[in-house]
């Protein structure tokens, strides 16, 4: 038995020296060496990044203080900054066209809301005259438009196929 164990013992060996000779277990332990140097840097490196993107965010943020409080120093007319004039008029004259542009946007929701909705004949689906009985291009009889009802929780005036008012969104 002891000779069974001794060489099983002096292969083993073998087989490890085979292996080291060969560079096998060094060049794999190196390799994992290099491996983790590489994550290392690459960790370290995202680390840096994430550093510089939150940097560069709080600069920003700090350029956009800076500039509103220009914009509000040229509106109480403290500003005495030439440079900044310029900017800060531009600035300005962009937030009365927004406003401007704000305002038109307001009166056009308002006007779609103002235009009748154009009639349909049920037979051919084509657009009907306000008035008549019957349709001009296949003839059919057209009952008279009947009044559309109105919500009784806003007032607002309901399509006559409506479930639910457009304006406050109650069941009618």
């Amino acid at each position: 038995m002891p000779d069974l164990l001794q060489l099983f013992r002096e292969k083993a060996e073998e087989l490890v020296g085979a292996i080291n000779r060969k560079g096998g277990v060094r060049s794999m332990i190196e390799g994992l060496r290099r491996q983790m140097a590489v994550a290392d840097r690459r960790r370290t490196m995202s680390k840096v990044k994430s550093e510089l993107r939150r940097l560069d965010r709080q600069i920003t943020e700090m350029i956009t203080a800076v500039g509103v409080q220009a914009v509000g120093l040229h509106e109480a007319n403290k500003l005495s900054s030439p440079e900044l004039q310029p900017l800060c008029q531009h600035i300005l004259e962009l937030r009365a066209a927004l406003a401007q542009q704000e305002a038109e946007l307001a009166m056009l929701e308002a006007t779609v809301t103002e235009i009748p909705e154009k009639r349909l004949c049920p037979t051919c689906k084509r657009p009907l005259p306000s008035e008549g009985t019957f349709c001009p291009y296949c003839g059919a009889r057209v009952l008279a438009r009947e009044e559309s009802p109105f919500c009784i929780y806003c007032g607002a005036r309901l399509r006559p196929d409506s479930r639910f008012c457009p304006k406050c969104g109650q069941a009618v």
